[in-house]
């Protein structure tokens, strides 16, 4: 990956690092279409046992 793919790519990723932040339906979405958490919101079996400080969320 060159220099200027990488920072395109970086560019993007921020873009939708505020678009996800903007629009919680959208957060949602994308938790789910990564398979992070189900339709309801509850998290998968593998992300179950994470230890997320509450702070941090």
């Amino acid at each position: 990956m060159s220099d200027r793919e990488r920072k395109d790519y970086l560019t993007r990723l921020e873009q939708l690092g505020k678009k996800l932040a903007e629009d919680p339906i959208a957060a949602k979405q994308f938790l789910v279409d990564a398979g992070i958490i189900t339709p309801k919101g509850n998290l998968r079996k593998p992300y179950k046992n994470l230890c997320i400080p509450q702070g941090q969320a």
